[in-house]
């Protein structure tokens, strides 16, 4: 049964046991989806709220954008682990013969691109939730700033976690257009992030401590 119908405790559970998945990479998923959330519930609070007005077709769309990415990102937990046992399963194919060992290789480059690319998804995703932090933080209501600063540092740190888990498959990654290709693009990733996050905290500390 899919994580997300089973409860917090059942995945913080099969976390933290001697079990092969799942791992970082599911659990960057499930940060970025909880910072997502925490996105639409200040949506939902902003939205029909005569006080903000002036920015409900904004906040209506980012409240539907955090709604979809949140979605997104708990089928990409769900994705990582399947990536990670056809990796497995991969590994432990035959390899006496020369063609054993030739189909054998094959299956391993092409389950460590699909390792490679699902976290590299939820980087995608994370910055998404981060991008959409920046309006609410300055059009939501404010008495969710803090939530708004929480989900930042929340989508900030799950896209971290996820380039993580991009970078040990590249280890074993045989494709170097891919790597560098992909590497280029979390670079720019990462250095947003950090300008977006830092924008926000600021907001939060200008705002919240007067």
């Amino acid at each position: 049964m899919p994580y997300a119908s089973e409860s917090i405790r059942k995945f913080t559970s099969d976390l933290s046991a001697k079990l092969p998945a799942p791992g970082g990479g599911a659990a960057a998923a499930l940060v970025g989806a909880v910072s997502a959330s925490l996105n639409c519930m200040v949506g939902n609070f902003t939205a029909g709220n005569e006080k903000y007005a002036d920015a409900e077709a904004e906040i209506r769309e980012l409240l539907k954008k955090s709604e979809e990415v949140r979605e997104e990102l708990l089928k990409l937990l769900e994705e990582d682990i399947l990536a990670y046992g056809n990796y497995s399963k991969a590994s432990k194919l035959p390899k006496t013969t020369e063609v054993e060992k030739q189909e054998r290789a094959k299956a391993l480059e092409e389950a460590l691109l699909n390792a490679a690319t699902v976290p590299f998804n939820i980087m995608l995703c994370c910055y998404k939730v981060l991008q959409a932090c920046k309006p609410l933080a300055e059009k939501g209501n404010k008495n969710l700033l803090s939530d708004v600063g929480v989900a930042a540092y929340f989508a900030k740190a799950a896209l971290k976690a996820a380039y993580l888990n991009v970078i040990v498959n590249f280890l074993y990654l045989k494709e170097e257009a891919f790597k560098c290709k992909i590497l280029k693009e979390t670079e720019i990733l990462l250095k947003n992030a950090d300008i977006i996050e830092g924008l926000i905290e600021d907001a939060c500390y200008k705002n919240l401590k007067k």
